[in-house]
C-alpha cells in the first residue's frame, strides 16, 4: 500500500481542529442528506472525504464553504462558527469545485487578476503560475487548455488567496493516470506547506496515498474513521485493500440508516 505523508508538526504540538463539526443535520423536505454528523479534521492533516453517491459528501462540504444553512448542529471551520456567519471565514479557505465551468474565452492571466481582487491579500501571482507550471501559458484562453491543465488552473485558483485550508471535490476525476500522479504531486506540495486538505474522492489509492485520515460516510453518518492501514484492520477479515474496507462500512452504514 502507498503510505501517505506524515501529520504536519502543528498538529503534534496540539493546535485548534481545522474542522469541528457536532450532530450536523442537513434536511431536504422529507429527504434527510445529514443525519447528526459528528467528525473533527486536524490542523495541518490530509483527509480523504469518501462515501458513495448520495451518502451526505456534497451537502457536508457546501456548508463548510458557507452555502448552506444547516438544520441542526455546530460547524467551526479555523474556529470560526459557520452556523452563524456563514461567510466570515471563506477569505481563509479556498475550494476547488469538481465543476469549475471556467469561461473558455478568458485567459489564465485575467482569471488570475480577477481572482486576486476578490481576496484582502494573495499571494505573488508569478510565482503560482510557476509553481503550477503555467507561466508559458499565462495568455492562453481557457478553452485552449488540456483537461490536466485546466484542473492546474482551478487548483491555483483555490490557492490565489494563501489559504489555511483547501477543499478539493473530486480533483482528479477524469486525468488520465499519468496527470492524475501529477496532480497528487501538487497535492502533497500544499500538505507540505501546512495547509490543511480536505479532498472528496472515488478512487481508494488516491485516499491512501494521500490521506492521513480516511472518513468514509454512509447515509448522512460518519461510519468509519482512521488511516487507511486502520480502517483495513477494522474490516473484517479478508479485507485486502481500502477497497474492501470501503465496501463493508458503506454497507454497514446503509443497513443502520434503514
Amino acid at each position: 500500500m502507498l503510505t501517505p505523508p506524515p501529520l504536519a508538526p502543528d498538529v503534534a504540538h496540539g493546535a485548534p481542529p481545522a474542522i469541528d463539526v457536532r450532530g450536523l443535520v442537513k434536511k431536504y423536505g422529507s429527504k434527510t442528506a445529514l443525519r447528526g454528523l459528528t467528525l473533527r479534521i486536524e490542523a495541518g492533516s490530509t483527509v480523504a472525504l469518501i462515501g458513495p453517491n448520495g451518502a451526505g459528501k456534497s451537502s457536508f462540504v457546501e456548508i463548510l464553504m458557507g452555502l448552506r444553512t444547516p438544520d441542526a448542529g455546530e460547524v467551526r471551520v479555523l474556529g470560526h462558527d459557520v452556523v452563524r456567519d456563514p461567510r466570515g471565514h471563506v477569505a481563509r479557505i479556498g475550494v476547488q469545485l469538481q465543476e469549475a465551468n471556467l469561461f473558455r474565452l478568458l485567459t489564465i492571466r485575467e482569471y488570475f487578476a480577477f481572482f486576486a481582487k476578490l481576496y484582502p491579500r494573495h499571494v505573488d501571482l508569478a510565482q503560482l503560475a510557476d509553481e503550477f507550471a503555467l507561466t508559458d501559458m499565462l495568455d492562453t484562453r481557457v478553452g485552449k487548455l488540456s483537461g490536466g491543465q485546466k484542473q492546474r488552473v482551478s487548483l491555483a485558483l483555490a490557492l490565489i488567496n494563501d489559504p489555511e485550508l483547501v477543499i478539493l471535490d473530486e480533483p482528479t476525476v477524469g486525468l488520465d493516470p499519468i496527470v492524475r500522479r501529477e496532480f497528487w504531486e501538487l497535492i502533497r506540495t500544499q500538505a507540505a506547506k501546512g495547509r490543511t486538505v480536505l479532498f472528496t474522492t472515488h478512487y481508494m489509492d488516491e485516499a491512501a496515498a494521500l490521506a492521513n485520515q480516511v472518513l468514509m460516510i454512509s447515509a448522512g453518518r460518519l461510519v468509519a474513521a482512521g488511516s487507511a492501514e486502520q480502517l483495513i484492520a477494522r474490516a473484517p477479515a479478508g479485507s485486502h485493500s481500502l477497497d474492501d474496507a470501503y465496501a463493508h462500512f458503506a454497507r454497514q452504514g446503509a443497513l443502520e440508516a434503514a
